[in-house]
């Protein structure tokens, strides 16, 4: 691996370090949630709304709510705000009831299921109904109406509810048309038993008593065993409206009971009080009459009192919703601020990464930059000093040259005044005796060496000064001796050029080196690395 791979190794690593455990962070701090989750809080909080547990419930509706919300899951969205408006509506609440139905429906047209949109309806209907504005709960029942499959019986179901509205507004022949367009259809008992009632009421408000007296007769008989609360109240009621009609006060009176003991809301008690009230002064039994109108104002006050209890509820359900909400937005501000944190944090490790493998990078890139600029160099001064040693070793070899062209002269010198010193006519001339023996100085003479030493150390400075400083008892005649090892003169030549003959020469070289205190044959060795 070289630097450069080591390095990307080195950043790297702990780069991928810190993204993974990043992720995990974030993972950690964003688990997805699913929409099984979504489907589970709605669940809750209808099981918590059916105990009568309205604040739990709304916690967990206003929960699934936003789940959807955020992930905009439209069909969860539509279920979420109908339970909402669900728990405002048994709170009594009926203006932000009608808020989350009015959402709901907006959503349920999105889902693309018809079901969702009439459910939504026939919801708004039933509040405004419970309000006694019958135009607006005419205006959405019909909306629901309209759009529903045909021959169902959801549709007879709204049908119904159609007529008891025109039926309350006095319209007896709206009333019938719509029951009449429901006839045939197919209905289950209990439904078969409203139809029957409505079509009796609007035979009453027709004024045809006898006719509503005899299916009413004959429906109180199939309920009266079952006592089904609220099929069996709707009958007894409208049996006291007609018996009222027809005078049978006592009868009336005997069937408003009967309601009595029956009624489960508080406003079906408030209406048979007042019934029995009008009719006991109908008979003229003022002081239960005043009794029942008593009733009445008590009935009145206690429903006072359960419709501010609702709305204290009510108001507490929206401000621990308010307090969820609250929080919940708190935690996601904090929640984001952590991320924006954790993201400069990690926007600025990998800056200062950058950085630093910028740095380093120059660094190494200047350190490779010098590191070839020194092994240039490097290459230059050996070549340089290779010049140099060759340079050198052309002037040891012209210095060897100039030792041997000496020693050739002086041997030819030498030979010459043999020659004429064995001549008789010569040896005796004092002329020619003086030449030889100026030719014989010329042979003893030390110039030529003195001038040899001298381009000697020119060609190789400090070398003599080094021999000497390393061995001081070394004589200028060793001296010369090992300048002719160093210019690679062999002992032949050596022995010429000193005048000496071979063997002197070799004990010459034994006695240098023990000076030396090296072996001889280490000798021209040693001279060179002494360089």
């Amino acid at each position: 691996m070289n630097i450069n791979t080591a390095f990307r190794a080195s950043f790297i690593i702990p780069l991928l370090l810190l993204i993974v455990t990043s992720s995990q962070l974030f993972a950690n701090d964003q688990q997805p949630a699913t929409i099984q989750d979504c489907q589970k809080l709605i669940s809750d909080g209808s099981r918590l709304m059916q105990k009568g547990n309205y604040t739990k419930a709304l916690e967990a509706f206003t929960k699934a709510e936003l789940l959807a919300e955020k992930k905009q899951w439209k069909d969860k969205l539509f279920e979420a705000k109908f339970s909402i408006g669900n728990v405002y509506s048994n709170l009594s609440n009926y203006g932000e009831a009608i808020g989350y139905y009015q959402q709901a429906l907006h959503y349920a047209k999105d889902t693309g299921k018809p079901e969702n949109i009439i459910v939504v309806l026939n919801n708004i209907a039933l509040l405004y109904l419970g309000e006694k504005d019958y135009k607006n709960a005419l205006t959405y029942y019909k909306k629901a109406y309209a759009i529903i499959d045909k021959n169902t019986e959801y549709q007879t179901y709204i049908a119904i509810n159609i007529s008891d509205i025109y039926n309350k507004m006095g319209d007896f022949k709206e009333s019938r048309k719509f029951l009449m367009q429901v006839k045939s259809f197919p209905k289950s008992e209990r439904i078969e038993q409203f139809w029957t009632i409505n079509y009796a009421e609007s035979l009453i408000l027709e004024g045809r008593i006898n006719e509503s007296q005899a299916l009413m007769e004959n429906l109180e008989n199939k309920v009266n065993k079952k006592k089904d609360s609220g099929c069996y109240l709707c009958v007894v009621q409208l049996m006291s409206k007609i018996y009222a009609k027809q005078n049978k006060t006592e009868l009336a009176i005997l069937f408003a009971k009967k309601g009595l003991r029956y009624s489960q809301e508080m406003h079906d008690t408030v209406d048979l009080y007042e019934s029995l009230s009008q009719l006991y002064f109908k008979s003229k039994d003022y002081i239960t009459a005043f009794k029942y109108k008593d009733s009445v104002l008590i009935a009145k006050d206690s429903m006072t009192v359960l419709v501010n209890r609702k709305l204290f509820e009510t108001n507490k359900v929206k401000l621990q919703v308010q307090e969820y909400q609250n929080e919940l937005v708190v935690n996601t501000e904090k929640h984001k601020a952590e991320r924006n944190i954790f993201i400069i944090g990690i926007a600025s490790t990998l800056l200062i990464f950058f950085f630093i493998y910028r740095g380093l990078k120059h660094r190494i890139i200047k350190q490779r930059h010098e590191k070839i600029i020194a092994e240039n160099q490097q290459q230059i001064f050996d070549l340089e000093f290779e010049g140099l040693k060759n340079n050198i070793a052309e002037k040891n070899r012209n210095l060897s040259a100039k030792a041997l062209y000496l020693t050739g002269r002086n041997e030819l010198i030498e030979e010459v005044m043999n020659s004429l010193s064995q001549i008789p006519e010569v040896a005796q001339k004092t002329e020619v005796a003086n030449y030889i023996k100026t030719l014989k100085s010329y042979l003893k003479t030390d110039a030529e060496w003195d001038d040899f030493i001298a381009y000697f150390e020119k060609v190789n400075p400090n070398f003599i000064k080094t021999l000497q400083i390393k061995h001081p008892l070394l004589t200028a005649q060793d001296l010369r001796f090992i300048c002719y090892i160093y210019m690679n003169l062999d002992l032949k030549e050596i022995s010429t050029i000193l005048n000496i003959t071979l063997e002197a020469c070799k004990k010459r070289k034994q006695r240098i080196a023990k000076k030396m205190d090296i072996e001889p044959d280490d000798l021209h060795e040693y001279i060179i690395k002494l360089t």
